[in-house]
């Protein structure tokens, strides 16, 4: 079931998934552009519920798959909307030979939403790239997986992960990926890039919230890159 989590223009959806055989959230966000169509941000499993769901919010315009993680249940999006334009990373593109995309993502915004959400990618870490965004009318930043946090509502086995890595309910950009950043200059032009984004709250693709002081809770995330 779609949570609204700004009036008439943001939702998102929460799905559980096995890692490691153990619990965690699959997050998957809609948004409803000016022309009343939808932008599905990281598309969880497409059940019957909520493509009845969709419906009546409007229709799907394009798809984005916005990191590596999540792309097991692109296919049936890609049979079910075929009228819809579909994004990705390069690197999951690549992968993904099986669909045919309709544009790689970028700096750039394509012409679908440009003008009502801003996009970069992550750089400096040699691991593939994750895009991030902003909503600026809700004010929402919107993340792929990149930062990881043991918040109170996420499955136990999600919780148990992070804080097995030595983290709290805090935001933090963990140990085992920092090891991949070859490139710091980069990083921090990216992070300061974002926070000069419009937004004071926060989701991503793994389960996060941060519902007031989302930039600083972003920043401190990043605070040793600095």
């Amino acid at each position: 079931m779609l949570t609204e989590w700004e009036t008439n223009r943001l939702w998102y959806m929460d799905m559980p998934y096995k890692k490691y055989g153990m619990s965690h959230i699959h997050r998957m966000i809609v948004i409803k552009l000016q022309d009343g169509s939808l932008i599905i941000h990281n598309p969880v499993e497409l059940t019957i519920h909520l493509q009845t769901e969709l419906t009546r919010l409007g229709k799907v315009s394009a798809v984005i798959s916005p990191s590596m993680t999540y792309h097991q249940t692109l296919s049936e999006w890609w049979l079910t909307y075929s009228q819809a334009m579909f994004y990705a990373t390069p690197s999951l593109i690549s992968l993904r030979s099986d669909i045919n995309f309709d544009g790689a993502l970028s700096s750039h915004s394509p012409a679908t939403w440009k003008g009502e959400l801003l996009q970069t990618p992550l750089l400096g870490s040699d691991k593939p790239r994750k895009f991030v965004f902003c909503d600026p009318q809700s004010n929402t930043l919107i993340l792929a997986d990149n930062l990881q946090a043991a918040q109170p509502h996420l499955p136990t086995g999600q919780k148990l992960l992070a804080r097995l890595q030595g983290l709290d309910q805090k935001l933090c950009y963990p140990d085992s990926d920092r090891t991949h950043i070859t490139q710091m200059n980069r990083l921090r032009l990216s992070v300061q890039e974002i926070m000069t984004w419009p937004f004071d709250r926060l989701l991503s693709s793994n389960g996060l919230i941060v519902e007031q002081n989302a930039k600083d809770a972003f920043y401190q995330a990043f605070w040793w890159a600095f």
